[in-house]
């Protein structure tokens, strides 16, 4: 089959999806339909989420949650912040310029597009796909890459890549918007597909509302698909519903960000210079191999630049080439997200044997493929793990208790450990798990319980950072609170998202943490009424850095002025949601803290427009959010 035979006209695409939601509005309402045939063409809508990386809303929630993009669109084409849609817990640069941030491992291995969150999910009917739909309802262009998994296939061979593409900004677009990006023909059928974000170029958070998959159930007899090639577009493109028009193409000019040039590199900039001079000095011998002549440090020092795929190709160029590839210096660090969709227990053992000085080690999302098993992982830290330094396991299935047990052993010098979205865990507090040289633990979303978090904290005198956010099997947030403040006064920043146990006692106790530079405290509903917790919490940590209080509706200037008189050093305040507090909260903040850079006012209903135009005028420095009735002014200087 050649690639003129498959296909389809992006014109005639655009007219199936309208004419299919012209459809579910009109009948499928009565019957019930997720998916619906026409001329051997099949439109659904997902059926199941398979899995996700992170979510706004919690899982006994249904507001804002990863369960709300199965099924038919239920605000499309509304544009603005519905809780029935699926949003995820970042946009824009902020989270790279909190206290709390990660290092980057590997960075010379990571993606040209970065993915910062995905989501997989899943379809009833098998087809080989070419037509998919994502429906944006609020602060569209953060879809990055789609794949599709082959459903006749091993897990670890099954991901097809079907589009890929820098972040848009569409900071100018305030509709709604079906992204129908032209996707690459695999010839096979899928049944599943994964949807990777990166968030940086947004304003706020994105909103999605439901996402369709449309392709062909089977070939035909002759094995022969004849339709036209879809046009190949250089630019990024979507589409704008209107109940008034036909879905119109639009052009949202891609924002891709100019690279600075590291000043890491400036010694391999330099090298560059010398080998040109070289070159100029021998113009007249044309077959001296300039290369050859360079010392091995340097060769490594170049080698040293290349990600791992580049590294195994030049293994292949010679003798000299291979030996310098395999130098255990070029191997400290090893971040193999970027290749989950392949991953298998073969990659790890292909590193294994230049592994003996590896300190950082990335394997987030690599548990989707189910290319490895927990048994297999643990042989592999076994033998080099004693160095670890930095682990990071985020979304892996293979994670279960014995697989701590094991980093526990193995691993005396760990001063990092992502377990993030690790549902499989299951924490048995009776098991001694020690990592005596912690720093950061990265709980979010994990199944840990207060027992087992009291006997890990205790071990961990040197941590500064801990995620705590959604963990619904802690039954009281307090006791783990008392924990770190007892146990952990190095702390630097605390993640409490959606902890609705954590009360007014339990934060008193973390003012033993004078260290605090961030805390967040978003919907910790049980402390809607803060006392005086607030005040002491401020007041003992001069030091924080970023606060977020979303929707603590108790909350009122008292509490805020506070943070405004006691934390001159604050850069990122998030008060969505707090209905009591008034402009004059808010203006403190402005005046007091120099550096601040990001204030959220959200659904602050005493703050108006005018007060906005206010601060615009005098504080253009600060980038401030805030909404009207349900669309969003953001002012960014």
């Amino acid at each position: 089959m050649t690639e003129e035979q498959v296909g389809f006209n992006l014109a005639d695409l655009k007219k199936l999806c309208k004419s299919y939601i012209d459809y579910t509005r009109t009948y499928a309402d009565l019957n019930n339909q997720q998916c619906h045939e026409m001329d051997g063409f099949v439109f659904q809508f997902a059926s199941e989420v398979v899995d996700f990386s992170s979510q706004y809303g919690s899982d006994i929630s249904i507001s804002y949650t990863a369960s709300n993009l199965t099924g038919k669109p239920s605000k499309f084409p509304n544009y603005g912040d519905f809780p029935q849609s699926y949003v995820m817990r970042s946009y824009g640069p902020w989270k790279e310029q909190s206290p709390s941030r990660k290092c980057i491992i590997m960075p010379q291995n990571a993606d040209k597009i970065k993915s910062e969150d995905f989501i997989i999910l899943s379809f009833d009917i098998p087809v080989i796909p070419m037509v998919i739909s994502i429906f944006e309802t609020y602060t569209p262009g953060s879809v990055v890459r789609i794949s599709g998994k082959v459903v006749d296939q091993p897990d670890t061979k099954a991901w097809k890549l079907l589009w890929e593409g820098m972040p848009q900004n569409c900071n100018g677009l305030r509709q709604s918007r079906l992204f129908t990006p032209p996707i690459n023909f695999i010839g096979e059928r899928i049944k599943q597909i994964c949807i990777e974000f990166n968030h940086t170029q947004l304003e706020y958070y994105t909103e999605l509302d439901a996402v369709s998959l449309g392709g062909i159930i089977n070939y035909p007899e002759d094995g022969v698909i004849r339709v036209t090639k879809p046009p190949i577009t250089p630019s990024l493109a979507g589409y704008i519903f209107d109940d008034n028009q036909d879905a119109s193409e639009i052009s949202v000019s891609s924002s891709v960000p100019k690279m600075p040039i590291s000043t890491s590199l400036d010694p391999f900039l330099k090298l560059i210079k010398n080998i040109e001079e070289l070159e100029n000095e021998c113009r007249k011998a044309p077959n001296v191999d300039l290369i050859s002549q360079l010392p091995d440090e340097t060769l490594l020092q170049i080698f040293s630049y290349l990600d791992l795929k580049s590294l195994r190709r030049c293994m292949a160029v010679c003798k000299r080439f291979n030996d310098i590839c395999k130098d255990e210096f070029l191997y400290t660090e090893i971040n193999l997200k970027p290749y989950w969709s392949s991953f298998s227990y073969s990659m790890l053992t292909s590193l294994e044997p230049y592994c003996t000085r590896l300190t950082m080690l990335d394997l987030s999302w690599c548990g989707i493929t189910n290319g490895i098993t927990s048994t297999e992982f643990n042989c592999f830290i076994k033998k080099c793990g004693i160095n670890f330094t930095h682990l990071r396991l985020d979304s892996c299935g293979f994670v279960k208790g014995t697989v701590l047990t094991a980093i526990s052993l193995y691993c005396p010098n760990l001063k990092e450990l992502s377990l993030r979205n690790c549902t499989s865990i299951e924490f048995e507090f009776n098991c001694m798990l020690c990592f005596p040289k912690i720093e950061r633990f990265d709980f979010y979303r994990t199944n840990v319980s207060v027992k087992a978090l009291e006997s890990i904290l205790r071990h961990t005198p040197r941590l500064k950072h801990i995620n705590l956010g959604s963990c619904k099997k802690i039954e009281t947030m307090d006791r783990v609170a008392f924990t770190l403040a007892f146990w952990n006064t190095e702390l630097v920043s605390v993640d409490f998202w959606k902890s609705y146990t954590l009360s007014p006692n339990g934060l008193r106790f973390l003012t033993a943490c004078s260290k605090l530079e961030e805390i967040d405290l978003g919907w910790c509903l049980g402390l809607s009424i803060p006392g005086d917790s607030l005040v002491s919490l401020a007041k003992a940590c001069p030091n924080l850095k970023k606060i977020i209080i979303v929707s603590l509706r108790g909350v009122c200037d008292r509490d805020l002025f506070a943070f405004s008189d006691n934390c001159p050093l604050l850069e990122q305040i998030d008060l969505v949601g707090l209905r009591a507090i008034t402009a004059d909260a808010c203006s403190r903040f402005l005046q007091n803290c120099k550096r601040l850079k990001l204030m959220d006012v959200n659904f602050c209903e005493n703050v108006k427009e005018m007060n906005i135009l206010d601060w615009r005028l005098n504080y253009p420095e600060v980038c401030i959010k805030y909404t009207t009735s349900n669309h969003t002014n953001v002012y960014h200087y």
